[in-house]
Parts: structure tokens; C-alpha cells; sequence
């Protein structure tokens, strides 16, 4: 038979949020006479769902429902600093921006109410849009009620700003050692991949992926899942059909057309199974870590692993195309198949492009204890 099946396990960590100092993120709230919420941030929706999150902080940290935020990031010159949507930072860097700021408008909104109740700021609790007494929750005031009362009785607006920005660690120049760590938590996640091989054709047919990602506190469960899902496809991508190399950076040869690049589409969609797992972080907003960018890190090692789990070689260059498994089903009888030991050196494939890399041009080799 042709066809045959293997699974292969992946495990990755990635940090959240950029490394070692700076990356900073600002947020302004304020609070409308009526009791509305408008947040100005430097955080820009990109599709990853931003806007939806930081509001969800914004109203559960104030104590609103989420109908009266709303988010305002229009333009660079006009909002709050921001370093930028990448570095899976959005959540954790942007939604802390916004979580500080809506905590600084909350206590604002309890010192009033305070007046307004003749209660101790400290006994009072935000909960839908309602201030109350804890203990006698007919004792109340709304929260427009008390925006109102700060703008026209006590000659107040509420309003708070807020930015998260990691401080700076000195580096020791002689050992690399900082003082704290160089970035705020690290996310976990894990894979498992059903693949098809032919070993006539050498395609490669994805089954099944089934992912568990750690992400703190998932703030949006569906948008969450969302970026888990996109990301397993561009993770299909990245370990069966997108190839760059050895063209990158040169256009040489390389595909003029769009059409030309093969990147997975909903033909290619395997069956998706996902866990999400919550180890909140201590420093993220409600927990939150990050998901953008390690949604597409742990799909092509598993898919390597399944792979040899399959028809018994080791594909140790992505895409694993077609013509790379019948070459690697080629050598399979000639002992270079398989990794081997050098000392406590492990090498792989000796043709291996990114070993070109290396000062010698040799193999890729790992150190192992």
C-alpha cells in the first residue's frame, strides 16, 4: 500500500510581549455626562480582534456593561503611544494600557458616588452600571447618575490614562545576566498531527491537528479559538507548501503572481480540534497571555515528527514537499535517514540548506548533554 498513516507531537513556549525593555503602550478613558465610556488607545485592529478585548477589559474592569465603551484608535497622530500590533503584544501590553486607565476611572467613579451615597468609597462595588453598598444593595446610584453628579454638582470630569511599559534591565556586559526578566510571561501550547503520506507520490496529507494552548486567561474564548484555528493553517503552510528558500531575500526566479505561491486554502482544512487552557499570567490583564504568533509555531515540527512516524525518514527542511520525501524515501537504505551521534553532537540531514549557513558549510549539529 502506497498510503500510510503516522501522528507527530509538537510542544512550544513563547513569550508575551516584546523582550527587554521599553514596548510601550498608553490609553486614555473618559467618562461621558451620560455615563458612556470612550477609550482613546495606540492599539490598531488589525483583524486579531484588539478592539473587542480591550473593550471586554475596559467594561469589566470599570464595572459597565460592554454597549457603553467605545474604542477610538484612528489615527498615530491623534491617539495614545503605542509600539505597534505585532510582537503578540496587543492583549497583554495594549490590554494593560487600558485595564490601568479604567481602574484609575473606577476609583473616580466610587469617590463621587461616595458623596453622593454618604458611604466609604471602600464599601461600595461597580456591577452592571449600578454603584452600590455592599451589604445593602438598595442603597444605589447609577453610574450615569454619578457622571452626572461629577460634571454638574461637584465640577468634576472622570477620567484616567494608563500605560504599561516594561521597566528597563541593565545587562551585566560580562555574563548577559539582568536584574529581572527580560520579558512579562510565556505562553505553552501543544500539537498533534494525523498525516496521510504516499510514498509513490511523496504528497502528504494532513488527517487531523489537535492543539492545546496555554493562554492565561482567554479574555474572548471565540476569538481566541479564532487565531488558533488561522493559525493552524498558516502553520499548514509553513511546514507542507510555502517555500521562500533559496530565493529569500533575492526575487530571482521567485513567482511574479500571487497564484504562484502556494499557501493552504479551505481544500487543505484538516479536521481542527481545539483545547484552550487557562494559567493566568500574574502580570497580564485578568491573566491574559499571548496567542497571536505561536498559533502557527508548533504545527510543522509536528507534522516532521508524524511524517517519520509514517514512512520512517526524517524531513529536516520545510516545506516537506513531495519531491523532499521521495528524495529522503531514496535514501532511506543508505544510513543517512536517520540523525547520528558525533561525540555529544546530534546531526541530521549534511544537506540540509541552512547548513550552508555555517562557516564550514556543513551539517546542522546540536549539542546534547
Amino acid at each position: 500500500m502506497p498510503r500510510h498513516k503516522g501522528r507527530g507531537i509538537s510542544t512550544i513556549e513563547y513569550p508575551t510581549g516584546m523582550n527587554q525593555n521599553g514596548d510601550p503602550s498608553q490609553a486614555w478613558i473618559k467618562l461621558k455626562p451620560d455615563g458612556r465610556v470612550d477609550v482613546f488607545a495606540g492599539t490598531v485592529d488589525i483583524g486579531q480582534g484588539s478592539k473587542t478585548v480591550h473593550t471586554q477589559i475596559v467594561a469589566d474592569a470599570i464595572g459597565v456593561p460592554y454597549e457603553w465603551v467605545t474604542m477610538d484608535n484612528s489615527n498615530t497622530d491623534s491617539s495614545p503611544v503605542c509600539t505597534g500590533s505585532f510582537a503578540s503584544r496587543g492583549t497583554f501590553i495594549g490590554g494593560n494600557a487600558v485595564r490601568f486607565a479604567a481602574e484609575r476611572v473606577r476609583e473616580r467613579i466610587l469617590d463621587i458616588a461616595a458623596k453622593e451615597l454618604e458611604a466609604s468609597a471602600d464599601d461600595l462595588e461597580i456591577e452592571d452600571g449600578t454603584v452600590s453598598v455592599s451589604g445593602a444593595p438598595d442603597r444605589n446610584i447609577s453610574v450615569s447618575d454619578v457622571a452626572a453628579a461629577a460634571t454638574w454638582g461637584h465640577g468634576e470630569l472622570i477620567t484616567g490614562t494608563g500605560a504599561a511599559l516594561k521597566p528597563y534591565a541593565p545587562v551585566d556586559p560580562e555574563t548577559g545576566a539582568v536584574e529581572i526578566e527580560p520579558h512579562c510571561a510565556i505562553s505553552y501550547a501543544s500539537c498533534i498531527a494525523d498525516v496521510e503520506v504516499d510514498d509513490e507520490t511523496g504528497e502528504v496529507t494532513v488527517l487531523r491537528l489537535i492543539q492545546a494552548y496555554d493562554v492565561g486567561r482567554a479574555i474572548n474564548p471565540t476569538l481566541v479559538e479564532g487565531q488558533i484555528e488561522g493559525g493552524a493553517m498558516m502553520g499548514l503552510g509553513l511546514g507542507l507548501l510555502e517555500n521562500s528558500y533559496p530565493y529569500y531575500p533575492e526575487t530571482d526566479h521567485r513567482g511574479s503572481e500571487f497564484g504562484t505561491y502556494l499557501a493552504p486554502g479551505m481544500e487543505e482544512l484538516p479536521e481542527i480540534e481545539s483545547l484552550i487552557l487557562e494559567n493566568p499570567a500574574v502580570d497580564g490583564p485578568f491573566g491574559a497571555k499571548a496567542i497571536g504568533e505561536m498559533a502557527n509555531n508548533a504545527q510543522p515540527g509536528a507534522l516532521a515528527n508524524a511524517v517519520f512516524d509514517a514512512i520512517g525518514v526524517w524531513v529536516t527542511e520545510l516545506p516537506i514537499t513531495p519531491e523532499r520525501v521521495l528524495r529522503a524515501l531514496e535514501r532511506k537504505n543508505d544510513g543517512k535517514h536517520e540523525p547520528r551521534h558525533e561525540g555529544k553532537k546530534v546531526i541530521f540531514d549534511e544537506e540540509i540548506s541552512i547548513g550552508t549557513i555555517g562557516a564550514n558549510g556543513g551539517a546542522v549539529a546540536l549539542d546534547v548533554p
